[in-house]
């Protein structure tokens, strides 16, 4: 090895402004990299709001006191965590107890997450890059008219809120649906949200980790109006294709969905 010689390129930073150079950071990465199969989503890891998701991660933990969610900031992240702390069979065991892999969040899924409960199911379909990409152009609209925030303890809890309830009506729609869906999840979150609005218990569903049999019931209900609204409006149309357009967005919302049961926690 000693004869071996590795090529390196060494750049001096002399931005002051910490935003500046972040974003200097990063479009050095994304062109020094165009060569190769880089997805925006990695470069966009060292952005100051998934650094602070990645911080409220390690030091909130659920109502239980002991168990934490994760957030994978970085690619492979979780399982560099793993392999850090879990120095023993007895350890790793109590890491995973802790931090399970179903309580791993990754920046695409935050992305999709937030976006189909601002009721925008067509970006969610678009596919996970793009669906990020549209989240991050968001951020960056908020930025530059100073509208930006800095993620806190509430904003957190609403993440990790609707990852519970996004991953609940994927469950409860599977054995529901033939096809699609990834698209019915979708528009059925985008119909609770525009169903209850702010009037949704998002903290309830933090502070008992799941949601409530009443809106499981409710999600059958709403998942299968979806599933044959989406059929009824693509008309022949391939429906993965069709549930990423606008038109198929406004489509859905032309006409409300059934009205929802009055006993449903979350929304009481």
């Amino acid at each position: 090895m000693s004869k071996v010689r590795v090529p390196a390129k060494i750049i001096v930073m002399k931005e002051q402004d910490p935003a500046k150079e972040e974003a200097l950071v990063s479009d050095i990465s994304r062109y020094a990299n165009s060569q190769n199969a880089v997805r925006q989503s990695d470069l966009s890891a060292n952005k100051p709001f998934h650094v602070d998701i990645e911080r409220l991660s390690l030091s909130v933990y659920c109502p239980d006191g002991i168990g934490r969610w994760f957030y994978e900031r970085a690619a492979g992240s979780y399982n560099t965590l793993l392999a850090r702390d879990g120095t023993s069979p007895a350890k790793l065991r109590a890491l995973k107890e802790s931090v399970p892999p179903s309580r791993k969040i990754t920046k695409t899924e935050l992305a999709k997450y937030a976006v189909a409960w601002g009721g925008n199911a067509d970006v969610v379909s678009l596919g996970a890059q793009k669906c990020f990409d549209r989240f991050m152009a968001g951020m960056a609209d908020m930025e530059a008219k100073g509208t930006a925030f800095t993620p806190d303890v509430a904003y957190y809890k609403d993440v990790v809120s609707k990852a519970l309830l996004f991953k609940a009506v994927h469950k409860t729609a599977r054995p529901l649906v033939p096809a699609f869906l990834a698209n019915v999840a979708a528009y059925t979150v985008a119909v609770i949200s525009q169903t209850y609005g702010e009037a949704f218990n998002l903290e309830r569903i933090w502070n008992k980790q799941g949601i409530s049999p009443q809106l499981v019931k409710q999600i059958e209900i709403w998942a299968r109006e979806v599933n044959d609204r989406l059929h009824e409006t693509a008309k022949g149309k391939m429906i993965s294709e069709w549930a990423k357009r606008p038109e198929c967005r406004d489509a859905m919302f032309s006409q409300p969905f059934s009205s929802p049961s009055a006993d449903i926690p979350e929304a009481l």
